[in-house]
């Protein structure tokens, strides 16, 4: 399982404060997704005339506190398009920074999610080949030289497997491609006053992201099995997407499931302190006196008093951040009960 994220603009210019939040929300969105994969992180941010290119073998929380990871995501500007983020969970190919993504093909420049189960036979079908072993990679392999978005759903619906995907055509980097099959999740959110859409794998991801930077949006579903065309150009008060049918089938359904590659860890809540020390706030113009919901109360608390929860998302005031720790260590104790009763079962 990894992460994916990132944001579709449109070419109204923002100001310094606009730009300093879209910063701050991809920020957000990588420390958010790392809870989906600590093996490597990725950026690709496109404008109309340029393009830059991150990824590296490392967490994203590590990254984020040195320069080089920084000064990319410094380069997203007023005149940036689209950013495409990803946090990779190593399933297929080494931990390397080559293998990480986003992956960029002759055509293409994309992020995955989910596993490519036939890669090998339309590889071969459309006489196309991969550099690294990663199976994210040959997706845009095959998709390589499709003249039409007929084309593109086309070698689409013949993939097998599980997916989340975002990508660009290189020659046409004003539109974002989203699409996803019943296996994997993606959510967006649309920020009228930026004419921004916002996407990420998990809603509690968005919710935080807009929740930090001071952004209001509205969620936009993103439909299973639906090839969504989103043109910048076509933003107004409201996201205005094309919509082409395209089913990516899994016949190893339930073969690889979100949760059988959730990284088990017990929860820390970080202090505020602790998140400015590591440079999570860094650019997300928020203060100690900034307010923010408690994500179990739902309070209005300062974010100097809150806790936050880099596995689930959440942030909590002191008193839900003790029930929120309780309410773990209970049902891990029911589960290790469970555990012992069913190994207790099988020995009778």
């Amino acid at each position: 399982m990894c992460g994916i994220f990132g944001f579709a603009k449109s070419e109204m210019l923002l100001d310094k404060s606009g730009q300093l939040k879209l910063q701050g929300a991809i920020m957000d969105l990588a420390v958010l997704n790392e809870s989906r994969g600590r093996d490597g992180t990725g950026l690709f941010i496109a404008s109309a005339s340029s393009a830059a290119l991150f990824k590296e073998a490392k967490p994203a929380s590590e990254l984020l506190q040195t320069k080089r990871l920084r000064d990319t995501i410094k380069k997203i500007s007023g005149d940036t398009l689209i950013v495409l983020g990803h946090t990779r969970l190593a399933t297929v190919g080494a931990v390397s920074s080559e293998n990480c993504h986003p992956f960029v093909s002759e055509n293409f420049a994309g992020v995955h999610n989910g596993h490519f189960l036939n890669r090998v036979e339309l590889l071969k079908r459309y006489g196309a080949s991969q550099v690294t072993d990663v199976d994210s990679e040959a997706i845009f392999r095959v998709l390589d030289n499709s003249n039409s978005d007929k084309e593109i759903a086309d070698r689409l619906s013949r993939m097998y497997g599980d997916f989340a995907l975002a990508f660009i055509r290189k020659e046409e980097s004003n539109a974002l491609y989203l699409i996803r099959n019943a296996e994997r999740t993606l959510y967006a959110a649309y920020i009228a006053r930026f004419r921004t859409l916002l996407w990420s794998s998990e809603k509690s991801h968005l919710r935080y992201a807009l929740a930090r930077n001071f952004l209001k949006g509205s969620f936009v579903e993103i439909k299973s099995n639906v090839l969504y065309k989103i043109s910048v150009k076509r933003f107004t008060d409201k996201c205005h997407a094309q919509k082409l049918a395209c089913v990516i089938e899994n016949p190893m359904r339930r073969a690889f499931a979100e949760e059988d590659f959730k990284i088990p860890e017990s929860p820390y809540l970080y202090s505020f302190e602790e998140l400015r020390y590591m440079g999570y706030l860094e650019d997300a113009r928020i203060t100690e006196k900034s307010k923010l919901p408690c994500s179990l109360c739902e309070e209005q608390v300062e974010a100097g008093k809150l806790f936050y929860d880099e596995v689930s998302g959440g942030s909590f005031c002191e008193p839900c951040s003790f029930d929120y720790l309780s309410e773990y260590e209970r049902s891990e104790r029911v589960k290790a009960q469970a555990e012992v009763s069913n190994q207790q079962y099988q020995l009778v």
